[in-house]
C-alpha cells in the first residue's frame, strides 16, 4: 500500500507580488454640506401648531414652520402697559427736576437778598442811625447845661434882687425851682448819652452783625440743601430713565419673540425634520405639530441637495489611517451596485461624545464629500445610509501571502510552507495587512507555497511550539520582574520550520501596523492566539464552536465569523475572523467575501 504524502490534502495558496491596498471600511449617513439649520428662538419651552410637510421643497423667505404665541402675546400687552406707566414716571421726573432746579433759584435768590438786607442794617446803623443818635444826645446834653448856665445867672440875678427889695422871696423860690429841673435835666440828658453809648449802641452792633453773619450761612445751606434736592431728583430721573430702558428692552424682547414664532426659510432648499432619535426607541418623533420644542432647538435642515457629504465615525484604533485628502469609494444602500467617489474633507480632533449605550471605545467623526457631478449627487438624499472605503494606501509589487496562513504565537507570525511534498514551519516579518492579504516583509519567496488551514493540519506542532513560547515569555517576564535591567525580547525559538535568520516580532519596522499601529497582525504586543481562545470556546471539544458556546463578542458577531453558514464556527474561520479583526485595526470584524 502506497504511503500516505505529508503535503496530501492541504490547502495552499503561493506567496505573489501584486497590488497592495489598504482600505478602511465604516458606515455612515448621508447629509449635505450647506445645511441650514432652522432652530426655535423661542425662550423656554412652545409648540408647534403648524409646519410645513417633511420632504416639501421651499423657496428663500417661505413661511415654514409656526410657533404658539399666545402666551407671548399677553406677555407683551402686560409689557406694554409696564411701558406707558415707565414713561409718565420719566414725563414726571423729569418735571420734578425743572421744579426743583427753579426752587432752587429762588431759595437761594432769597437767601441773598436777606444777606444783602442784613448788611445794609449794620452799615445803616454803624453810619447813620448810630451817630445821628449820639449827637442827638449830645446835643440835648449841651443845651440841658446852657439852660442850665443860664437859669443859674438868673436865679443868682434874682437873689441879688431879693437882697436889694426888688424882688420878693417867691420869685426867687421859683426861680431855684426852675434851676434845680434844669439839673435834673442835664443829668438825665448826660445818662442817656452814656446809656447809649455804652450798652445801646454796642447790643444794637452786635446784634445786627450776627444777623449779617447767619444770613452769610443761610446762604450756603440753602446752597447745599438745593444742590442735596437736585441730586435726588436727578437719580430718580436716572431711575425712571433705566426703568423705562429694561421696561422698553422687555417689551422689544417680547415682540421679537412673537416675530420669531414664525420661522422662514433662510434658502432654498428641501424640508427635513431635524428629528433626533432615541437611542432606545428610534422610532419617536419629536418634530410634528403639537410637539414641544424648547429654545435653540433644530426644528427644521434645509439642505443644498447640489453638495453631498457622508458623516462617518472612525474606530480610536483607526483615525491615524485616515487623513484629509484621501480618496474614498461611498456605497448608498438605495442604488446597491453604484459606486459614489468621495474624498476625505475633515476629521475629529476630538472623539464623539455620542457613543451608544454601554460602548466603551471611542470613535471620531470624519467626513467625507462626494465629488460626483451635480447630476449623480442629486440622486442622493440626507439621512440615507451608506458605507466609505477609505483607501489608506496603495502600493504595486508588494509580496503578500492570505491572512489565514498565518498563525501567531506569543506575537509571532508564522508560516508552513510546502515545498518538495514536505511542509516546513517558518518565522516571517509583516508589515500591513488589509481584509484578505498580509504583507510579508522577509522569509519568503515570490511563488512559495503557504499553507491556508496550517491549525487543522499541524496543529500537534503548534501546540508544543506555543507552549515552549509561552514558557520562554514566561521566564523572561519572571527575570524582568527581578532585574528590570535584564530584560529583553523573548528570544527566537528555533524549531524543525523556523528558517535562518527570521526574526521575532519585536523587529518589524517602527511606525507601520504591524510594529503596533492599527492594521497589522500581532501589532501593539502579544495579542490572544486563535487556537487558545478556540480551546476555551470548544467546551465539548467537537471541533467546532455553537451558538451556545459562543460568549461575549463572539457570541454578537456569531454570524461574521461563522464564514461558511453551517452553524458551527471551525479554528480556521477563527483565525479567519482574528485576522480581519486585526487588519481592521482593532474594529468590528468583517464578514467573511
Amino acid at each position: 500500500m502506497p504511503q500516505k504524502s505529508e503535503t496530501e490534502g492541504l490547502i495552499v495558496e503561493k506567496a505573489k507580488l501584486a497590488s497592495f491596498e489598504i482600505l478602511v471600511t465604516e458606515r455612515g449617513a448621508l447629509d449635505s454640506m450647506k445645511n441650514a439649520v432652522l432652530t426655535s428662538k423661542v425662550e423656554g419651552t412652545t409648540t408647534i401648531i403648524s409646519i410645513v410637510p417633511e420632504g416639501k421643497p421651499v423657496k428663500e423667505g417661505d413661511l415654514v414652520c409656526e410657533l404658539d404665541a399666545s402666551a407671548l402675546s399677553d406677555k407683551e400687552t402686560q409689557q406694554e402697559i409696564a411701558v406707558v406707566k415707565a414713561r409718565a414716571m420719566l414725563e414726571q421726573a423729569t418735571e420734578d427736576l425743572a421744579i426743583q432746579k427753579t426752587q432752587n433759584d429762588s431759595d437761594l435768590s432769597a437767601a441773598r437778598l436777606k444777606y444783602d438786607l442784613a448788611k445794609l442794617d449794620l452799615e445803616k446803623f454803624e453810619k447813620g442811625d448810630m451817630v445821628q443818635e449820639i449827637g442827638d444826645l449830645q446835643a440835648a446834653v449841651k443845651l440841658a447845661d446852657e439852660t442850665l448856665s443860664r437859669t443859674r445867672e438868673s436865679c443868682n440875678y434874682i437873689r441879688q434882687m431879693t437882697q436889694k427889695g426888688y424882688k420878693n422871696q417867691n420869685d426867687l423860690e421859683s426861680e431855684e425851682l426852675v434851676l434845680q429841673r434844669n439839673e435834673l435835666d442835664k443829668r438825665s440828658a448826660e445818662t442817656k448819652l452814656r446809656s447809649y453809648e455804652n450798652y445801646t449802641q454796642k447790643r444794637t452792633m452786635k446784634e445786627l452783625e450776627a444777623n449779617a453773619q447767619e444770613f452769610s450761612r443761610e446762604i450756603e445751606r440753602t446752597d447745599r440743601k438745593g444742590k442735596a434736592a437736585l441730586a435726588q431728583k436727578e437719580a430718580e430721573l436716572q431711575s425712571c430713565q433705566l426703568t423705562l430702558e429694561v421696561e422698553s428692552k422687555k417689551h422689544d424682547r417680547l415682540k421679537e419673540q412673537i416675530k420669531a414664532c414664525k420661522i422662514y426659510a433662510s434658502q432654498d432648499g428641501q424640508v427635513v425634520y431635524a428629528n433626533s432619535r432615541d437611542g432606545r426607541n428610534s422610532d419617536t418623533v419629536l418634530i410634528e405639530v403639537g410637539s414641544s420644542v424648547r429654545e435653540r432647538q433644530a426644528i427644521i435642515n434645509l439642505p443644498d441637495l447640489d453638495s453631498m457629504k457622508v458623516n462617518a465615525r472612525i474606530h480610536e484604533s483607526r483615525i491615524s489611517l485616515i487623513k484629509q485628502g484621501l480618496e474614498v469609494a461611498v456605497k448608498v444602500d438605495a442604488y446597491p451596485g453604484e459606486i459614489f467617489h468621495g474624498q476625505v474633507d475633515s476629521v475629529a480632533s476630538v472623539p464623539s461624545s455620542t457613543g451608544g449605550f454601554g460602548r466603551d471605545f471611542k470613535e471620531y467623526e470624519a467626513v467625507v464629500k462626494i465629488v460626483d457631478s451635480a447630476d449623480k449627487v442629486n440622486k442622493l438624499r440626507p439621512g440615507l445610509t451608506a458605507s466609505v472605503e477609505v483607501l489608506v494606501e496603495r502600493r504595486d509589487r508588494v509580496l503578500q501571502i492570505p491572512v489565514q496562513s498565518l498563525v501567531s504565537i506569543g506575537g509571532r507570525p508564522f508560516v508552513f510552507v510546502v515545498s518538495k511534498d514536505k511542509a516546513t514551519r517558518k518565522e516571517i516579518k509583516v508589515g500591513q495587512s488589509n481584509d484578505k492579504m498580509v504583507e510579508v516583509i522577509s522569509g519568503l519567496n515570490e511563488g512559495d507555497d503557504v499553507v491556508m488551514n496550517p491549525r487543522t493540519r499541524f496543529k500537534k506542532e503548534i501546540d508544543e511550539l506555543e507552549a515552549v513560547v509561552a514558557k520562554e515569555q514566561a521566564a523572561e517576564q519572571e527575570k524582568a520582574a527581578k532585574d528590570p535591567s535584564k530584560a529583553r525580547p523573548a528570544p527566537k525559538v528555533d524549531g524543525p520550520a523556523s528558517p535562518a535568520g527570521s526574526g521575532p516580532m519585536a523587529e518589524r519596522p517602527a511606525g507601520g501596523p504591524a510594529a503596533g499601529g492599527p492594521g497589522g497582525p500581532g501589532g501593539g504586543g502579544p495579542r490572544p492566539d486563535p487556537a487558545a481562545r478556540f480551546k476555551t470556546a470548544d467546551k465539548n471539544g467537537d471541533g467546532k464552536i455553537t451558538k451556545d458556546e459562543a460568549e461575549g463578542f463572539m457570541a454578537t458577531q456569531f454570524d461574521t465569523f461563522d464564514a461558511d453558514a453551517d452553524g458551527g464556527i471551525t479554528l480556521e474561520e477563527l483565525t479567519a475572523a482574528s485576522a480581519r479583526f486585526r487588519a481592521n485595526g482593532g474594529g468590528r470584524p468583517r464578514p467573511a467575501d
